[in-house]
């Protein structure tokens, strides 16, 4: 296939992924056609004049596009018989009417190894998963250079004041009740632990064992426990380092709100994705917690690295296997964070090894972790390689 259609989404960074896949791709010799769903019956025609039935793929960001219909209500992908791939950049658990959404072919990308194991062991024949990590940008502005970047560590994220356990359990029956509640202290205590893993291992506790349907909608009806978990990570990785005194630059929202040294807290107000990046290359040190993957990466970590800053971040199984903590990056443990303020303050007070951090990051990036690395990755997947 030499034809493949991109469909924007409206949320800022798949917008920005998507057109930077677009320039992948046509980078290796295919034809693009970059959509979006603002406007269906100009998306709808558009498409009809570009795809050539048999020989073209689709791409969506979390679904965006994947709706399309024909005029008379038919699935137009299947009309065009299109290879459809759905690049998901959370948990499948929140994707169910997508997943089962009624594509011929059907393919899910996922930045996570184990969101594709979830996908393979619930969804097992109804669609294919592939592993696809997110990649990282570089800023299109000059250079700064390492020692005149008026920041030392930057972190650019949100913080949702959502750590009201009773909110989330109301409605739940005793017994579910309490399994929930259990299974997020063990997952505050094991932090390696996958929501599915640690449901499993709170209903093995208890000599149950559900049939793999009812296990997944379960899996389902805890899902909001991943963004709280998410909410914590963060709090308490900018928690200790701002009663430590390390200072950090945040731009989002929610921070005042923190129960920490605030003082130590530069707070900036929050700002679109793609002004993000330039941020990114005026910081030495870039900080990364990870939204709860588990055998994953964010695009954080590799945006840091090709805008040759040093990433901060805490581990995954995936991280373990390509990045090595003092070389490409350094790395932390959301289980010893009283180990990382004296870690920022170690190498802030010898740059010359904090350079040779970030100039390692850069060469591995730069070489494996772009966009285009992964529209040549996604281009092999519609081949079959």
């Amino acid at each position: 296939m030499d034809k493949i259609i991109i469909f924007e989404s409206a949320t800022d960074s798949l917008k920005t992924f998507a057109r930077l896949m677009a320039e992948g791709f046509r980078e290796i010799g295919c034809q693009v056609l970059l959509a979006d769903m603002q406007d269906v019956d100009k998306a709808r025609e558009a498409v009809y004049g570009f795809a050539s039935p048999g020989k073209t793929a689709a791409l969506f960001f979390n679904h965006a596009g994947m709706n399309l219909l024909t005029k008379q209500r038919d699935i137009i992908w299947n009309e065009l018989d299109v290879d459809c791939y759905d690049y998901i950049v959370d948990h499948p658990m929140y994707y169910h009417a997508a997943i089962i959404f009624p594509i011929r072919r059907l393919t899910f990308l996922c930045v996570d190894e184990y969101h594709q194991k979830f996908i393979e062991r619930f969804y097992g024949g109804k669609v294919r998963s592939f592993f696809l990590p997110l990649a990282g940008i570089r800023s299109r502005r000059p250079a700064i250079p390492f020692e005149e970047r008026s920041m030392d560590v930057l972190f650019t994220g949100a913080y949702l004041v959502d750590d009201s356990t009773e909110y989330h359990v109301q409605g739940l029956g005793e017994g579910l009740k309490q399994i929930w509640l259990d299974c997020y202290d063990l997952l505050c205590t094991d932090t390696s632990l996958t929501l599915e893993a640690g449901m499993e291992r709170c209903l093995g506790q208890r000599g149950a064992k559900l049939p793999e349907e009812d296990l997944r909608d379960m899996i389902r009806l805890f899902q909001d426990m991943d963004g709280i978990l998410r909410s914590r990570a963060r709090a308490e990785v900018i928690r200790t380092l701002a009663n430590a005194d390390v200072k950090v630059h945040i731009y989002g929202e929610g921070w005042q709100f923190l129960d920490c040294k605030q003082e130590n807290l530069i707070l900036h107000e929050r700002i679109p994705f793609d002004e993000t990046i330039p941020l990114i290359a005026d910081a030495k040190i870039v900080l990364n917690v990870m939204p709860w993957f588990k055998s994953g990466v964010h695009d954080r970590v590799y945006s840091a690295m090709l805008n040759e800053s040093v990433c901060l971040t805490d581990g995954s199984e995936f991280v373990a296997r390509t990045l090595t903590d003092g070389r490409e990056a350094l790395i932390y443990s959301l289980e010893h964070l009283q180990a990382l303020p004296d870690k920022v303050r170690n190498y802030l007070q010898h740059p010359k090894e904090l350079r040779e951090v970030a100039a390692r990051g850069y060469a591995y990036a730069r070489d494996a972790q772009t966009w285009r690395h992964r529209a040549v990755r996604l281009a092999d997947i519609i081949k079959g390689k």
